[in-house]
Formats: structure tokens, sequence, C-alpha cells
């Protein structure tokens, strides 16, 4: 049987060829590269992986390679960086990194609240606040049954920290919720400055944010080692506050957030 392909217009004929075992054959047609279709291999020249990448509707590198392997397909080394995917597929742009340095503790603390939790804590709390020193790294947390309660903890943070430090509380950072803003009258009666982030800017307090995610990642690893129900996570995280403070951090050179705050190493090490 053949088979003919020609131009409608000027029915000019391009090409010729003739049906072989189910498929058309056309002898006159040179290419530079040969498929093999029993063994499903390519030969000639290979485009690189960024290529099939894309062929594969910008697929994971890891599934593609495997789909190459399995079709024994030889690809061009390339770098595995799409600019597409990146664009595409990232939750969020990178935010600038702050270049202010601070050269003594609590020039800035950053606060914010977690919660509520999924579960009432042993004593019925539902929250936590936690402060942090920006030039220790140092962390307090405390344990609240309400969100209106945070006013109540920080007047306790700021003797305890101004007592045990010696330096005075000058800027407290928080979000613009209504917890804390409850807090400026005060906060201007002892000279402490209240920096509020921007609406809807959540990484100005990307320090403390983080900070969340260490403590309850460590916090419910340690309830989950200890087999202990979730309404002890209180305790956990509290105590995973502790070892944070006194865990070696590379932001700090690998010095210590309660070394570098009270010069001392605390006694239970």
């Amino acid at each position: 049987m053949f088979s003919l392909y020609f131009i409608l217009t000027t029915k000019k004929v391009l090409l010729q060829g003739t049906l072989k075992d189910g498929l058309y054959t056309f002898p006159g047609l040179k290419s530079s590269s040969h498929y093999s279709a029993n063994s499903l291999s390519f030969t000639g020249n290979s485009a690189t992986i960024n290529l099939w990448h894309q062929r594969f509707g910008l697929c994971h590198f890891k599934s593609l390679k495997q789909i190459l392997s399995s079709c024994n397909i030889s690809v061009k080394p390339d770098l595995h960086f799409c600019a597409a995917c990146a664009r595409a597929k990232c939750h969020q742009f990178p935010y600038p990194t702050t270049l202010t340095a601070y050269t003594s503790p609590l020039q800035p603390v950053y606060t914010d609240i977690w919660g509520p939790a999924s579960a009432h804590a042993s004593n019925g709390a539902r929250y936590y606040v936690s402060f942090l020193d920006a030039f220790t790294k140092f962390t307090w947390i405390y344990v609240l049954h309400t969100k209106s309660q945070v006013s109540q903890a920080f007047k306790k943070f700021k003797v305890l920290v101004e007592n045990q430090t010696g330096h005075k509380i000058c800027n407290l950072q928080t979000n613009n919720a209504r917890e804390f803003l409850v807090l400026t009258p005060f906060l201007q009666q002892h000279g402490i400055h209240h920096r509020l982030t921007c609406p809807y800017t959540h990484q100005q307090n990307g320090f403390v944010e983080r900070k969340y995610c260490h403590i309850v990642d460590m916090g419910l690893a340690l309830l989950a080692h200890a087999n202990l129900p979730l309404k002890f996570w209180a305790e956990a995280f509290i105590s995973s506050v502790h070892i944070i403070n006194v865990l070696p951090s590379p932001i700090l050179q690998g010095d210590t957030p309660h070394h570098k705050l009270f010069h001392t190493t605390p006694r239970s090490l």
C-alpha cells in the first residue's frame, strides 16, 4: 500500500512511501537520528535533560530520570534548575534579609502568639506567647488560656528579663493584633518603642515565626518519643525552649543563646 503526502493547493508530492508491518516507510527521507521501536533507544544527538523536562510538562527530575532510564534514552548532563518551575511552584517569593545588626540584648524583642492548640493542655491552656531576643536568640515562653492574657504575660516577662540581664527592653516588635495593641500605653509609659509590622507581612516577624516551627517540631517529637498524649504539649514545649536555649546555634557561630545572654553555661549541662 502506498502513501502520498502532498500540498493541497499545488498538488505537489512531498513524500511517497509504502506500508510495511503496520508502519509507513519513506526510503527517501533522511534523519540525523534513528529510533528503534523494539529497543526504545535513541542514537545520534541526544537532548539535554532540561529539554526532556520541558517535553514532559516540567515534571520532577527524579521521575524524569526514571522514565529515560527505563526507555534506555541517554541524555546530556545539564543543570537541573528550571526557572519556570521556580516561578510557578513556589508558594511565596523570597523576602529580603535584614541587614540590621544588634550589639546588645533586648534592643528589640520579637513576640507573637501560637494557637489555638488542637487539644487543651493539662492546665486547660490553648495558646502560648514567646519572646525572642534578636541579639542572643534566647527565647522565653508563657502558656496562656486566652489571647487576652498576653498583656499580663509581657509585664511578668519585662520584670524577669530586666532583673536577670541588667538590660532594659528598648523595642518590642509585634504584629497588629488587638491583644498586642492594648500594650501600647504600658510600653509608652516605660519608654519602650512599640514596633508594628506592616499588615500581611509576617516575614517582618520571621525570627519568632520560624522559632514556632522549631519549638512545635521538637515538642511533638518529645511527646511521640515518650508516648504521651497531646494534653501534655505545654510541658513539652517549655522543655523544648529550654533545650533550644542551651544548644549551639549556627546563627551564633556555634555559641548557645544561654551563653551569649548570660556569659555562663547552665548547671544542667
